[in-house]
């Protein structure tokens, strides 16, 4: 072979070796992952002197900020990482709830009051910027009992506050990348190790074989799915719980009558005469009156002396049934707050009163927060003047969920559940007051968020008469009045009707036709009262509370007298 030949020769091979190094060096571009990295500065986008936060799961639009060198939370933030915290934005206060006592910190001072105490701070719990108010994290750290910890490059706040959320959990088999797509071709981001732990996000759909999980640190991204096993759906883990305030309990089973009032009188029910069993009158004397913490009152001292002798507690009823009130002005504003309290802590001692019971039935989602800060504070109040606080409550629904019976179970002493109008004017739909379905349901919901030693479960003396009449469109239901237990089965007898036992509420059920409508009733009495008692003392409640005294007989109480032993 001449000198020529071989060069063309070792030319072709060279060009082989070439093309199969380039044929290589494709499919290796092909099959290998990309390892490009992505800045996570670039992913959260932060400005000077911003923090990122992440709060269950969750990245959130707004920042914590950094100024003298403490890092900021935003109030709403805040709150949620510890929901004692409240900020009152009209008079720019901090207040936090504690058994020590309430603390209160003012707009951008580095001091904070606890009762008669004024404390030095490094630097001021609250400060506000121009739009917002901001809690420092020192401050929350100190008391929250949520979990969070900071991170840098980039600085970012990763918070685990909700206590009902559930997760799925994954540990990682093997070191892995977390890329910012389904699949080894988008740049990654950060490195979870093997026997790291992510959340896995189970509403985002697989892709490429790829899923999308969150870091512990906050970063959220895709990984092989092959790279998890050991998932477990469950809820944070929280090293620390609510503090829950000491109960001013009664020592006993609760029997409460509530006594309504119109005016001022000083004679007892005449009813109390065959209540032995009762150690609680509850008059509703006190009423919200205007939006500055003022109320009026029907207070009687002869009534109290006379409650008092008969071996009774008597805990005032205030209400919030008054109309233009607004619960955000009397409880959201520090001073219209404290004044409220004072006033009816003072009232309650001139009185010599024994408790007081909060039937406020107009709290919205809007002004819930400051309705549970109210309560905390009169609690401890209350408690200094040895006084117990019960507050009335709906039957546990996800349209009253604001009004937050797990933390009121924490502060009050009782958490009353009003068991009664599951069928109410206005409603639309005739029915019974207080089926024993709705009754147990209700008992379990409340016990299931607040410890059943706090629970009072008031049960009805009442039902309602309906009215049903046929138009062109629809019956139209009306709920003319209420009736007590003699006065429903007077009114049957004079309509020569009777009543029979309904299986499906547990009570006697009549109706009769009189001038074109068709009137029904679900009647309350003693033998459907005693199943219900049944069910309250199966679940282990605190107590019984029964609306309204004069509504019952004398066998009514012998029942109660009968289950309470």
């Amino acid at each position: 072979m001449d000198r020529q030949k071989k060069a063309v020769l070792v030319a072709m091979i060279l060009a082989g070796i070439l093309v199969m190094v380039l044929i290589s060096a494709a499919i290796y571009r092909y099959i290998a992952p990309s390892n490009e990295k992505q800045d996570l500065n670039a992913i959260f986008k932060l400005a000077s002197g911003e923090t990122a936060m992440i709060v269950d799961d969750k990245v959130l639009e707004s920042r914590a900020v950094i100024q003298d060198g403490e890092l900021y939370v935003p109030a709403d933030i805040a709150a949620k990482m510890d929901q004692r915290i409240y900020v009152d934005t009209k008079e720019g206060i901090l207040s936090y709830a504690t058994t020590a006592g309430v603390i209160q910190a003012r707009t951008g001072e580095a001091v904070y009051v606890i009762g008669k105490e004024t404390k030095q701070t490094e630097k001021p719990i609250l400060v506000r910027t121009e739009k917002s108010y901001y809690i420092a994290l020192s401050f929350i750290g100190e008391h929250a009992s949520c979990y969070y910890k900071e991170y840098k490059d980039p600085s970012r706040l990763v918070v685990m506050a909700d206590r009902t959320k559930k997760y799925t959990f994954g540990v990682m088999n093997s070191a892995t990348r977390v890329r910012t797509g389904p699949g080894k071709k988008y740049p990654w981001i950060t490195e979870v190790p093997e026997g790291g732990r992510v959340i896995v996000e189970t509403a985002t759909k697989q892709e490429n074989e790829y899923m999308s999980v969150t870091t512990e640190d906050g970063v959220t991204g895709y990984i092989p799915a092959d790279r998890v096993d050991k998932t477990e759906e469950s809820a944070w883990k929280f090293e620390k719980t609510p503090e829950s305030f000491p109960q001013k309990g009664l020592g006993k089973t609760v029997c409460l009558g509530w006594h309504q009032m119109t005016t001022n009188i000083s004679s007892m029910p005449d009813s109390l005469a065959m209540a032995g069993c009762m150690n609680v009158l509850s008059p509703t004397w006190f009423a919200l009156s205007d939006n500055k913490g003022n109320y009026t009152s029907l207070a009687n001292t002869e009534y109290v002396d006379q409650a008092h002798a008969r071996g009774l507690q008597v805990w005032g009823l205030v209400n919030d049934f008054g109309k233009k009130l607004k619960l955000s002005q009397i409880l959201g504003v520090t001073s219209t707050r404290t004044k409220l309290i004072n006033s009816l802590v003072g009232t309650a001692i001139q009185y010599d009163l024994d408790g007081i019971n909060i039937d406020f039935e107009n709290v919205t989602k809007d002004n819930a927060a400051a309705y549970l800060q109210f309560l905390r504070e009169l609690t401890l109040k209350a408690h200094v003047n040895d006084l117990v606080v019960s507050v009335d409550n709906y039957v546990p629904a996800d349209y009253n969920a604001f009004y937050d019976l797990q933390e009121q179970g924490r502060i009050v002493d009782y958490v009353v559940m009003m068991g009664y109008d599951e069928h109410y004017p206005g409603g639309g739909k005739s029915g019974s007051v207080a089926s024993l379905g709705f009754v147990e349901k209700g008992v379990k919901d409340t016990i299931a968020r607040v410890p059943k030693e706090r629970v009072i479960a008031a049960l009805p003396f009442f039902t309602r008469l309906w009215k049903e009449e046929k138009t062109k469109s629809k019956v139209k239901v009306t709920s003319p009045s209420a009736y007590g237990m003699s006065s429903a089965e007077s009114l049957l007898r004079s309509h020569d009707t009777t009543p029979e036992w309904d299986e499906e509420t547990s009570q006697y059920y009549a109706q009769y036709k009189e001038g074109g409508a068709t009137y029904r009733i679900w009647l309350e009495e003693e033998t459907s009262l005693k199943k219900k008692l049944e069910v309250v003392n199966k679940q282990g409640a605190a107590g019984v509370a029964f609306w309204k005294l004069g509504f019952e007989r004398a066998a009514t109480w012998s029942t109660i007298e009968g289950e309470l032993k």
